[in-house]
């Protein structure tokens, strides 16, 4: 499974970098991205947070 930023939905509130900083980092312009690669199990419930609490909607779990 793999953890996703839909760029275009992205408006850089930040929320999912708090949630699960050793997933997500932010650009120079504030919107995130998502490390790419493979999730362990420990950084699952972090990337499932990090989509639960996502104002936008921006963050997709891919292969779930």
């Amino acid at each position: 499974m793999r953890v996703q930023v839909e760029a275009q939905r992205c408006q850089g509130h930040g929320v999912c970098a708090g949630t699960a900083p050793d997933l997500f980092a932010l650009r120079d312009d504030g919107k995130a991205v998502a490390e790419a690669h493979e999730l362990t199990p420990s950084e699952l419930d972090g990337a499932r947070a990090a989509e639960a609490s996502c104002p936008e909607l921006a963050i997709v779990l891919e292969g779930a």
